[in-house]
């Protein structure tokens, strides 16, 4: 029934559209995805892969929201306010980053760890799911550079351009107008990927998925 509410709530927070509910959109996205990585670790405790992987997600989101809480500029009377949406962009790519990093070698690093504990590593294995996480992140770190260089092309002036040829770039703004509401809705897809490894199909190894491809 938890897993159910959750998919639901997600979905609608994805479709949600409108400038009054984009705050609410990532808010709403970061709390299920912070409550959905909690429950799905607890439910698979047992699961080292599981476990890990939650554990990353976890503590890269809660990283996030520590950064931009209390120590990332988001206003500023003294920067300019491309200089201002740089750090919030690149603060973005960076954190995606990391976890497109963390995630893609969650495999070596579980291994290592229970390597240097002198535990044996024959239950750590890649689960078919983690590459649609990966996939994802991907996609956002997309969105992150794109929006950093819409905005260095809208402030062309600053970087010594003529007046009037900025003036025709000055305009380019649909990315910045629309940056929360992607990153809302990938956050929903993030969910909705992370709940598919509740299921046996995407708990599967990867070499033994590829396998049957083959035979089939």
């Amino acid at each position: 029934m938890a897993k159910i509410v959750l998919i639901i709530l997600g979905a609608c927070f994805v479709g949600a559209a409108e400038a009054f509910y984009m705050r609410l959109l990532i808010v709403g996205s970061l709390l299920l995805i912070v409550g959905s990585l909690l429950l799905i670790a607890y439910q698979y405790r047992n699961d080292i892969n599981i476990r890990d992987l939650c554990g990353i997600m976890l503590g890269v989101t809660l990283v996030e929201v520590v950064l931009f809480e209390f120590f990332i500029v988001t206003d500023s009377e003294t920067m300019s306010s491309m200089a201002v949406n740089a750090i919030i962009f690149g603060a973005h790519f960076a954190l995606d980053l990391l976890m497109f990093i963390l995630i893609s070698n969650r495999v070596q690093f579980t291994r290592a760890r229970l390597e240097a504990k002198g535990k044996p590593t024959d239950d750590v294995f890649l689960y078919s799911t983690e590459f649609a996480l990966t996939s994802i992140f991907i996609v956002f770190m997309a969105v992150d550079l794109l929006a950093l260089l819409e905005n260095f092309i809208r402030h062309l002036d600053e970087f010594g351009v003529s007046a009037e040829i900025a003036k025709i770039f000055s305009g380019w703004n649909w990315l910045f107008y629309q940056y929360k509401v992607v990153k809302g809705i990938l956050l929903g897809i993030t969910i909705l990927f992370l709940w598919t490894i509740t299921y046996k199909s995407g708990r599967e190894e990867y070499k033994q998925a590829a396998q049957a491809n083959l035979r089939a």
